[in-house]
């Protein structure tokens, strides 16, 4: 009797030792196929040794992408994994990158039918040097790129290097293809739309700028403002659904016209006021220019050109320099390095390691001191009789709103925060709301 139930039981043992061994062997099978361990790491400390060289090793102790019906650890999804069909289906989830440089591009190809590399441009890099990193000549990049001085790059540009020589028609076709669709998104705008805001205690026409995701500049451009640092409480502020202007068509003014003096396609300008045909501007009437900024212009030799407001009483006021560093991009009109296209860049840009301290231009009251949209972390400070300077792109903001500053005090920290192509400090200076060039006011 005994005898029989030790012979079940053998039967039993290794009946489930056969059952575990084969389950083991089809885990071990699956997971060899899916080209990573999707099961059981203690930890993710694993020598290379210890692994195949065709195996992924993931990292077991980053959690964010973990969830219960994943089947696996890390950035991968594992659908129904068949046991009985080698080809385990795995998919790569997505992941939200918060990239300001390629902000406005499309998405890249899939990895596996790139015949290029995407980099950015850091400090220091020539094309004599990524050529050599990359295994390709000048020429194959700068062909792919439509580049045409190989002595002009700038820190935090983006490149498309071919893999080879044969991969460079490949390479320029993405290129043309990125532009085109840059292009065409230059040549539309939203229907304008205002929103009327009552001024609450507390807020700066900074402060409200960033609350509806603008540009200061769009608030200044909508506003008839004698002092922009001071804002009533109750009074009514127009705000716009997409960065711009408006302003009062003259005599004279064509979309034509105005397109060339903004940078700003006419379709883009017809699209926003809603208009079908140029003829519809109306001598005296409001019209609204999509991603325009405020300016000046002055008419020189028959041509126009931007200037700020009482630029000739700039002398009047100096102000310290805010940070030891080299000016990567000065006040005017320039190539837009995010968007492509030409831009008013109401600043000056000077470049600096990250973390360097940025000082107070001169004493006075902080107007606002958090993040402020494209600018990033920003302090901006009022020095009265309507001036103001603001410090944009900070990694660290060492004032707060409300504090009284002395020139030359630490205020901030060099960063690369916001829309940004390498770390550097926007600094502006402006007057009654209008954007000045720094340079004729530092001394």
């Amino acid at each position: 009797m005994n005898k029989g139930k030790n012979s079940k039981r053998i039967i039993f043992l290794v009946m489930f030792l056969s059952a575990a061994l084969l389950s083991y062997s089809c885990i071990s099978y699956a997971a060899k196929n899916a080209g990573m361990y999707w099961y059981s790491f203690e930890n993710s400390e694993i020598s290379d040794s210890r692994i195949s060289s065709e195996y992924v090793v993931v990292d077991a102790i980053d959690t964010r992408s973990l969830n219960a019906d994943d089947g696996g650890i890390g950035p991968f999804k594992v659908l129904g994994p068949s046991f009985t069909n080698p080809e385990v289906e795995m998919y790569e989830e997505e992941e939200e990158y918060a990239d300001s440089v390629s902000g406005d591009l499309p998405p890249a190809a899939p990895e596996t039918s790139r015949d290029w590399t995407e980099i950015k441009v850091e400090a220091g890099s020539t094309l004599s040097k990524l050529a050599e990193t990359h295994s390709v000549t000048i020429n194959d990049i700068m062909q792919a790129n439509e580049l045409t001085d190989q002595h002009k790059l700038r820190e935090g540009q983006i490149l498309y290097v071919p893999k080879n020589s044969e991969s460079v028609q490949s390479t320029l076709d993405y290129v043309t293809q990125l532009k085109n669709e840059a292009l065409a998104k230059r040549k539309k705008a939203e229907p304008i739309k205002v929103t009327e805001y009552v001024v609450n205690n507390g807020d700066t026409l900074w402060s409200v700028a960033n609350t509806f995701d603008l540009d200061v500049n769009s608030l200044f451009g909508s506003n008839k403002l004698s002092d922009g640092d001071i804002l009533k409480v109750g009074a009514v502020i127009r705000v716009p659904n997409q960065d711009g202007i408006f302003i009062t068509v003259k005599k004279g003014q064509t979309i034509e016209k105005l397109s060339k003096e903004y940078s700003i396609f006419p379709e883009a300008i017809m699209a926003a006021n809603e208009m079908t045909s140029e003829s519809a501007i109306v001598n005296g009437k409001e019209l609204f220019l999509p991603g325009a900024k405020v300016v000046a212009f002055v008419e020189s030799n028959g041509n126009k050109r931007a200037v700020s407001k009482n630029a000739s009483d700039s002398g009047r006021r100096g102000f310290g320099w805010p940070v030891v560093g080299k000016i990567s991009s000065k006040f005017g009109w320039r190539k837009d390095p995010v968007r492509g296209g030409r831009d008013f860049h109401t600043g000056l840009d000077i470049r600096a390691p990250r973390g360097r301290t940025i000082t107070a231009a001169a004493a006075g009251k902080v107007v606002h001191s958090g993040w402020m949209g494209g600018y990033g972390r920003t302090i901006v400070i009022s020095h009265g009789g309507n001036m103001t300077t603001l410090y944009g792109h900070c990694s660290k903001l060492l004032v707060g709103v409300g504090a009284t500053v002395k020139r030359g005090q630490p205020i901030a920290q060099i960063g690369s925060t916001g829309r940004s192509t390498g770390n550097h400090v926007h600094f502006e200076v402006r007057s009654s709301g209008r954007p000045m060039n720094p340079i004729k006011y530092l001394k």
